[in-house]
């Protein structure tokens, strides 16, 4: 008997290699197991959720320029004030916006009181504050309060549409009031008054509304509306007597517009940093707009400074 043949060798495989079924973890690569690795090169660290963003790393960029906004908002005579709802995390938070001579601050906090804006600008501030009516901004008692009539007016134009017959002449007469005095600041010529005027001037608008606000009312609405009046008696016509001040609040509302789109399209931050870091890029993209500098050169050149000293920094604003 002759010696048995060999088996023939698979086709497309190089003589002297076993043949093996590939298993799912194999490579499957000409039929060869895989070698292990005698010594794994050990995987990076997996960043947590303490990892720092692109906008977190702006927003330490920019503190500086944040903090001069906050200082210029300090020192600001009038200061339009202005909030709105928000989320952090999916939990309730207040976009704040400050709204100064030239320039306009945001922070987002946990809470709507005054707390933020007291501390940038302390208990003792003496500017003029304009406002919606809020009752936490009374805290600033050394402050002069401006009100905004547009609220008034809406909440009168409101209990108009709902009157009839003699009940129709409260509103309307809040309503002259109140426009009569925003007629005259609108056309009035600076220096062609002297304080006394303003002041007297002023008088008689408050004389005029004291008059309407302390009559009996039977309706109850009005009676809510004349007591919002005599509360806040000192607070509807400062604009009468200083014509540089507003009598709406639409200088902080138009200032914190950006945020109400922003919540309408995302709802807001998903970590306190992130509206830390928001409340400080919505500051300077906003009194860069106001200065009419480029948002886009100031930050870019901002950015190429950072780890670079031999390049110039930018200056937002001068210290103050």
């Amino acid at each position: 008997m002759g010696r048995p043949e060999p088996a023939p060798e698979p086709r497309g495989q190089a003589p002297g290699l076993a043949t093996r079924a590939v298993g799912p973890g194999d490579s499957g690569r000409c039929g060869r197991a895989p070698r292990p690795r005698e010594n794994p090169r050990p995987r990076p660290p997996v960043l947590g959720s303490g990892r720092v963003s692109a906008a977190d790393s702006r927003k330490l960029q920019l503190e500086p320029d944040y903090q001069r906004i906050l200082d210029h908002v300090r020192s600001s005579e009038p200061i339009a004030a202005d909030e709105t709802g928000w989320r952090i995390g999916g939990h309730t938070a207040w976009p704040h916006a400050w709204v100064g001579d030239r320039d306009t601050a945001y922070a987002i906090d946990s809470q709507r009181s005054a707390d933020a804006l007291e501390r940038v600008i302390g208990a003792d501030w003496s500017g003029v504050l304009s406002h919606d009516g809020f009752a936490s901004y009374e805290r600033f008692e050394g402050a002069i309060h401006q009100q905004c009539l547009a609220h008034v007016l809406r909440r009168a134009r409101e209990l108009l549409e709902r009157a009839t017959r003699g009940a129709v002449r409260f509103p309307r007469q809040v309503i002259a009031r109140f426009t009569e005095a925003i007629h005259w600041r609108n056309e009035y010529a600076p220096g062609t008054w002297t304080d006394d005027q303003r002041d007297a001037h002023r008088s008689q608008f408050d004389d005029r509304l004291l008059e309407l606000v302390t009559r009996p009312r039977a309706v109850p609405a009005y009676v809510t509306l004349a007591k919002h009046l005599w509360n806040h008696f000192e607070q509807w016509f400062t604009f009468v007597f200083d014509p540089r001040v507003e009598p709406t609040n639409w200088k902080a509302e138009q200032a914190i517009r950006p945020a109400v789109v922003n919540r309408k399209v995302w709802g807001g931050n998903r970590t306190a940093a992130g509206a830390k870091a928001q409340g400080v890029l919505m500051s300077v993209f906003e009194t860069c707009r106001r200065r009419t500098l480029s948002v886009v050169d100031h930050v870019s050149h901002t950015l190429r400074c950072f780890g670079n000293r031999l390049l110039p920094r930018p200056v937002l604003l001068p210290a103050r």
